[in-house]
C-alpha cells in the first residue's frame, strides 16, 4: 500500500487523482492517509532527510510505502559536485519518501511532472535504479527533459517494480 501523507492542505479531488495515478503505476493500493505536522523548529526550506526521520504520527504497516507530500521548498542537497536543488528525496530500499510540489506550485496544473517525480521517489523505495530510457520515470530527474515526460515506467522498470512488490507481499 502506498500511503500519501500531506504536510500542507491539498484539494481532495486532486489527491484522489494523484492516488489513482500511483495505483495505476504500481498496481498496489494508494490512499491519502491523512496529514502530519512538520516538526517544531524546522523551517523552510525543509531538510528532506531530517524530515523523513522526525515527522511523527504516520500510521503504516511494515510493507507500506509512505510518500510525504508538501507544497514547501526542500533544502538543496550537498553533493560532491556541489549543491543540488531537490524536489524530492527517498532512501533506496526504505519505506519513506518526500515530494515537494514547490518547483511547480500547483498539483492540478503541473500534474504530469509532479506525478513523474512521485513515481521516481517511490521507485527508489522499491529499489529501482536510474534508467537509461528518457521516457521512464526512473530516468535521472536532474536532466532537462525529465519534467516533459509522462508518468510511466518503461517495460524493464515496470517488471522490476512488480517483482519487488510481489516479494514484499510474500
Amino acid at each position: 500500500m502506498i500511503r500519501v501523507v500531506t504536510l500542507d492542505p491539498f484539494d481532495d479531488k486532486q489527491l484522489a487523482k494523484f492516488n489513482r495515478t500511483l495505483y495505476t503505476a504500481f498496481g498496489v493500493g494508494s490512499e491519502h492517509s491523512g496529514s502530519a505536522e512538520v516538526p517544531a523548529g524546522m523551517s523552510e526550506p525543509l531538510d528532506a532527510e531530517k524530515l523523513l526521520e522526525e515527522v511523527k504520527g504516520i500510521r503504516a504497516y511494515k510493507d507500506d510505502k509512505v510518500l510525504l507530500l508538501t507544497s514547501r521548498k526542500l533544502k538543496d542537497r550537498d553533493l560532491p559536485s556541489g549543491k543540488a536543488p531537490t524536489s524530492g528525496f527517498a532512501r533506496y530500499g526504505k519505506d519513506r519518501a518526500i515530494l515537494s510540489i514547490a518547483p511547480f506550485k500547483d498539483l492540478e496544473k503541473d500534474f504530469k511532472p509532479i506525478t513523474r517525480h512521485a513515481l521516481h521517489q517511490l521507485g527508489t523505495l522499491w529499489e529501482l535504479h536510474h534508467c537509461l530510457d528518457p521516457r521512464c520515470s526512473m530516468y535521472p530527474p536532474w536532466t532537462p527533459s525529465f519534467n516533459q515526460g509522462d508518468h510511466i515506467f518503461c517495460t524493464f522498470c515496470r517488471e522490476k517494480s512488480e517483482q519487488k512488490i510481489r516479494l514484499a507481499k510474500s
